[in-house]
């Protein structure tokens, strides 16, 4: 069966995704995260384009590329191979680390291109990790700090300066994970469970080994380990992509 032929963008403008087989984990930890970045950096370096954003997550990653369709198939090939080179060396696993071809969605004009932005970096905010401002692996910080990987200036240029920039992210966006309460002193704070307290769960109820343990669990040990998490404050969300379950799983759990 032939390949869908992707959508052109005339701006040579394009929200590109990639996710790991079957959801797994693509970043285990911060070393694969920086393994990943460098990488980034050298394929965008053999590019002839630009990188706008970028975001990585547990078990996928968003950027926003700024070059030609067959430039950016060559400079995504580069990427994917040479990280899964070095994921699979690193965990000793065979076979492919990424699901199918990487997604593609073209962007049209700057109202799309400042929504794709936004929604890159509102990523882990929505997954309930982080707040947009406070996430380290994204681009944000380039566009509030100083550029290292991105062109920042056609993106700043088009929303008007830093100050805009930032409000461009705030309000929003949150998936009702990031719930406001006060403290002893007064004053707000966001209160939400973190993927590390997930795995810290899943590893006080199977072991170090969680996660080759959770999934030869039987139905019933993983619908209360699912249950758990659900009850300690996880969103369906968060606890499908750490786990690899699917989220109709996650929802339907019961004891």
């Amino acid at each position: 069966m032939s390949r869908t032929q992707r959508k052109i963008s005339e701006a040579n403008l394009y929200h590109v995704f990639a996710r790991g087989v079957g959801r797994q984990m693509i970043f285990e930890d911060h070393e694969d995260n920086l393994r990943f970045l460098d990488l980034l950096s050298d394929s965008a370096e053999k590019a002839n384009g630009s990188l706008l954003a970028w975001c990585l997550m547990g078990n996928h990653f968003h950027l926003l590329a700024r070059m030609e369709m067959l430039e950016l198939s060559r400079f995504m090939k580069r990427l994917e191979v040479a990280y899964a080179l070095y994921f699979n060396s690193r965990y000793d696993r065979p076979g492919c680390l990424f699901q199918g071809r990487f997604g593609s969605e073209p962007i049209s004009d700057d109202a799309q291109l400042l929504a794709a932005v936004r929604y890159i970096h509102l990523n882990p905010q929505k997954a309930g990790i982080a707040r947009f401002d406070a996430y380290e692996w994204s681009s944000y910080k380039e566009y509030a700090d100083g550029p290292s990987l991105c062109e920042t200036d056609f993106v700043l240029g088009i929303v008007g300066g830093r100050d805009a920039f930032r409000r461009l992210h705030e309000g929003g966006g949150s998936d009702g994970v990031f719930m406001e309460c006060n403290t002893s002193d007064g004053k707000a704070r966001a209160n939400y469970v973190s993927d590390a307290d997930i795995k810290r769960i899943l590893a006080g109820l199977f072991g170090k080994d969680w996660r080759t343990a959770f999934p030869a669990a039987s139905k019933g040990q993983r619908d209360d380990a699912l249950c758990q998490l659900k009850e300690s404050g996880a969103t369906v969300r968060q606890i499908s992509r750490i786990t690899g379950i699917g989220r109709g799983i996650v929802q339907r759990a019961k004891r």
